[in-house]
């Protein structure tokens, strides 16, 4: 009998996940939307800036996603501090600078868009975060953006040499993080300090 009560075990934990696995597959199972982080497999999530989950990257440590900060998903990235959201805004990244492309092209500024594509291919599922004022004067919305697994893109571009810290009044949310972020990356000569 007792082994009888085993096997049935068994094979109901097989069968349990079986399920959980198709489920996983056909896109049933994701990150919650309260942003405590990913449960099951993240639908179209980036992989995190080098680094970024190691104890000896340079900078501070990445704040945590608020838990009001709003579900979006990218379109397209023009270059390394612009993107387009797929509700039609077009959104600059705040507390960054990063080298200009085209016409008026920059040392280091396809590189740092090639990195913002990679760290958030189209369709990627973001969480957006605003400051005091949400909007720049060409309209653009000014912009904290967190992947999925709880990568603060702002700042993973400063801490790995593809922006410079730019903070403006009023938006000084986490200008600490991003100033220190940009003192570690330019003293660890990564990217634009060492390149340009």
């Amino acid at each position: 009998m007792k082994t009888a009560r085993t096997i049935l075990g068994v094979v109901f934990a097989v069968v349990l996940l079986v399920i959980l696995v198709v489920a996983a597959e056909r896109g049933l199972l994701g990150p919650p939307e309260d942003g405590t982080g990913p449960s099951g497999l993240p639908a179209a999530s980036a992989s995190p800036a080098p680094g970024a989950d190691d104890e000896d990257a340079p900078g501070p440590a990445t704040p945590a996603v608020p838990a009001d900060a709003e579900v979006a998903y990218v379109r397209y990235v023009h270059d390394g501090d612009t993107l387009f959201l797929t509700d039609d805004r077009k959104v600059r990244l705040l507390g960054i600078d990063t080298p200009e492309v085209g016409e008026h092209a920059e040392c280091w500024g396809d590189v740092a868009r090639d990195r913002l594509r990679e760290l958030l291919p189209e369709g990627t599922r973001v969480r957006t975060v605003a400051d005091v004022q949400p909007y720049d004067r060409y309209g653009r919305s000014l912009l904290f953006l967190f992947t999925d697994d709880g990568a603060l893109v702002n700042l993973d571009l400063i801490r790995d040499g593809y922006a410079e810290a730019v903070v403006l009044k009023p938006n000084v949310l986490w200008s600490d993080e991003l100033e220190a972020a940009e003192d570690a990356a330019r003293a660890e000569r990564l990217g634009i300090w060492s390149h340009c």
